[in-house]
């Protein structure tokens, strides 16, 4: 059995060896399939980070959407989610006031073929994961759930390393009994 994701690499290398994006040649097409995949992902994106915040927030948390919007001479739609002990927390490495909220990143850099999906620290590093982005219907953007789980698993353990296990109001969960 093919991993789930294997169908979005193959697309992947068939958009570098066409110069496409699922199809789209010039820029400002490709740009707008990225509006419509950004689209048909959000759903996806807000029902893995509410059960995040279900699940490792208590419930206290707030989920929040930007974009697309041009950044940089590139593109990037980002869903983000916030709660109250990491709004108040200061990371150990210092150099800035705060936890940065748990993010899901779609981005589509201007020197790129097509976008890519990452979070705030998990993949936002070009020389560090960062996965395709093939989304052109909804099944597609189902297909992308468990990647999105792995992103929001691995921003939530960065939070918990900058700021401490107290940062996680879901944790120590009640025993299954209570």
């Amino acid at each position: 059995m093919a991993p789930p994701r294997a169908e979005d690499l193959f697309r992947h290398l068939d958009d570098l060896r066409t110069d496409s994006y699922e199809g789209s040649g010039p820029r400002a097409e490709r740009v707008e399939r990225f509006g419509t995949a950004v689209q048909l992902l959000g759903p996806v994106v807000r029902r893995v980070l509410e059960d995040a915040d279900a699940t490792f927030l208590a419930g206290s948390g707030e989920i929040s959407e930007h974009g697309p919007a041009q950044d940089g001479g590139g593109w990037t739609a980002r869903w983000e989610l916030s709660w109250p002990e990491q709004r108040t927390t200061t990371p150990i490495r210092g150099g800035v006031d705060r936890l940065a909220p748990v993010q899901v990143v779609a981005w589509f850099a201007s020197t790129f073929t097509h976008p890519h999906l990452a979070g705030a620290w998990a993949g936002q590093d070009p020389l560090i994961a960062h996965w395709p982005m093939q989304v052109t219907s909804q099944a597609d953007a189902e297909r992308q759930e468990p990647l999105l789980w792995a992103i929001v698993e691995a921003e939530l353990h960065q939070r918990v390393y900058e700021g401490g296990w107290r940062v996680l109001p879901g944790y120590p969960r009640r025993s299954a009994g209570g």
